[in-house]
């Protein structure tokens, strides 16, 4: 599991700017696919049955996935991210599908400091994917 992972991991940035987010229990990635698709990843550590999750998703539907992996399962670890500022972003970008994704990505990576204190919990290049590979 953490070969095919790895291999996700090495080839995230080959249709754009993917997401990766890492606590100290699991690791989330939404990744762009090909077309207005994206592949939701999730890396379970302490799952020795089946840590690695994956999917392919519609665009509106990976946006939907994503906002809730942030204000439900990344909050649990990182508890002053301001959701709420994050979703008004969101809400105020005109956007939609894939588009709406791409700009909360660049958001969230390029000005993390404005939504939480805790700025090393996410990938902002593809320099930083070791990060993500030693940790499986």
């Amino acid at each position: 599991m953490s070969e095919e992972f790895k291999k996700i991991v090495d080839s995230s940035f080959d249709n754009g700017t993917p997401l990766w987010i890492y606590t100290q229990d699991y690791i989330y990635g939404i990744v762009p696919s090909a077309g207005d698709k994206w592949l939701e990843v999730s890396y379970t550590f302490e799952d020795p049955d089946d840590p690695l999750m994956k999917g392919e998703k519609s665009a509106d539907f990976a946006y939907q996935l994503m906002m809730e992996e942030i204000s439900k399962g990344v909050t649990f670890y990182i508890q002053d991210l301001k959701v709420p500022l994050l979703k008004e972003f969101a809400e105020g970008a005109g956007k939609s599908g894939s588009d709406l994704i791409k700009m909360v990505i660049i958001e969230l990576i390029n000005n993390t400091s404005k939504y939480t204190n805790n700025t090393d919990f996410i990938i902002r290049s593809k320099d930083e994917l070791a990060k993500l590979k030693e940790k499986v």
